[in-house]
C-alpha cells in the first residue's frame, strides 16, 4: 500500500480515567497494526505543546474522526467543557459547513445509545449508526466493523438480482413448504449462521455467496436437533440428540432449498422420524459445509 493510500484517523475521547485512556490507546494500536495511520494525543502531543491545536489540525486533515462515546464525553460535549467541548465545536462546524458525516464515526465505549442520564452519544450524532464496543467479549467483531468502515469494505455482500419469480409455480410450491419443527417432525435444524456469530473464530462457516448459489446435486452439511426418548439414568440425555449430516440438494423454491438426507442417522434405531433419503427443507443459514 502506497503512503498516499494509507487512511488516517484521529481519536476524540474524554480522559475519564487512566483505565479508559489505556483502553483508547490499545484500540488505536490495533488500528495502526491494521494499516490505519491513527493520530492520538498520548503519542503525538509532547509536554508544552497545545492539545487544542493538535486536535484542530488533525480533525481537518485526517480522513476520519473516531469519537469514543461515554456518558462523561456526552456531558462535556453538551456543556462544551474542556478539550472535548472544543473538539465538538470544531466537529459541529465541519458538519454545518457540509463535510460528510461519514467522516465522523461514533464508537460507544460505555453508557447507553438512548437519550437519558446514561446517554453516551452527543446530540448531533443522534440517529447516526454507532459502533458498539461495550462488550469486551465481542471487541474483535467491533474492531473489524470499524476497520471495514474505514477501508470501505462492507460486512455483507449485496446479493445479485435474480430473475422475476414465476408466481403460479411459487404459489403451488409455497403452500406445502416449511422448515421442520420438533412438535410436528420430531427434529429441527440448527442455524449455523447463529453459531458462527457466537463463536466466529472457532466455528467454520461457508461464505454467504456460496450458500446462496447452491446447485442441484451439491452436498451440504446441516445440524439436526433430533428428539429422542429420555433416559433418567443418563445425565447427558435431555431428550434431544444433535447430529451433523449430509444432504444432497434437489432444488430451490424462493428462499428455501430442498434436499434428501444422504447420511444414516445415528438415531434411526430409536426413532423413525428421520431416515436416509428423507426430504429435508432448509435455508442458506443452516449450511455449515459444502462439497
Amino acid at each position: 500500500m502506497n503512503k498516499s493510500e494509507i487512511p488516517s484517523a484521529i481519536i476524540s475521547y474524554s480522559w475519564d480515567s487512566e483505565v479508559h485512556k489505556t483502553w483508547v490507546r490499545e484500540i488505536a494500536t490495533r488500528l495502526r497494526l491494521n494499516g490505519v495511520d491513527v493520530k492520538l494525543d498520548q503519542w503525538h502531543v509532547k509536554p508544552g505543546q497545545s492539545l487544542t491545536q493538535f486536535m484542530e489540525k488533525e480533525i481537518v486533515e485526517c480522513d476520519y474522526v473516531i469519537i469514543i462515546c461515554t456518558p462523561n464525553y456526552y456531558k462535556k460535549s453538551l456543556n462544551r467543557q474542556g478539550g472535548v467541548g472544543y473538539e465538538q465545536q470544531i466537529i459541529s462546524g465541519h458538519i454545518a459547513a457540509g463535510v460528510s458525516r461519514e467522516k465522523f464515526i461514533p464508537v460507544v465505549r460505555g453508557g447507553e445509545f438512548e437519550p437519558g442520564l446514561a446517554c453516551a452519544i452527543p446530540p448531533h450524532f443522534s440517529g447516526i449508526f454507532a459502533i458498539d464496543m461495550r462488550n469486551e467479549d465481542a471487541i474483535d467483531d467491533s474492531i473489524e466493523l470499524l476497520l471495514r468502515n474505514i477501508y470501505g469494505e462492507s460486512v455483507h455482500v449485496v446479493p445479485e438480482i435474480g430473475e422475476k419469480p414465476n408466481w403460479k409455480e411459487l404459489e403451488k410450491e409455497f403452500k406445502s413448504l416449511r422448515l421442520p419443527t420438533i412438535d410436528l417432525d420430531e427434529y429441527e435444524l440448527l442455524s449455523g449462521l447463529a453459531q458462527h456469530h457466537r463463536t466466529p473464530n472457532t466455528f467454520y462457516m461457508p461464505n454467504e455467496n456460496d450458500r446462496q448459489v447452491l446447485n442441484e446435486g451439491n452436498f451440504v452439511k446441516l445440524m439436526f436437533n433430533i428428539k429422542i426418548d429420555e433416559d433418567p439414568s443418563d445425565p447427558e440425555n435431555d431428550g434431544f440428540f444433535c447430529e451433523r449430516m449430509w444432504v444432497m440438494v434437489t432444488g430451490r423454491n424462493g428462499p428455501y432449498y430442498t434436499g434428501v438426507l444422504s447420511s444414516f442417522p445415528m438415531t434411526s434405531d430409536e426413532k423413525g422420524s428421520l431416515s436416509i433419503d428423507d426430504e429435508v427443507i432448509f435455508l442458506p443459514e443452516h449450511v455449515i459445509d459444502i462439497e
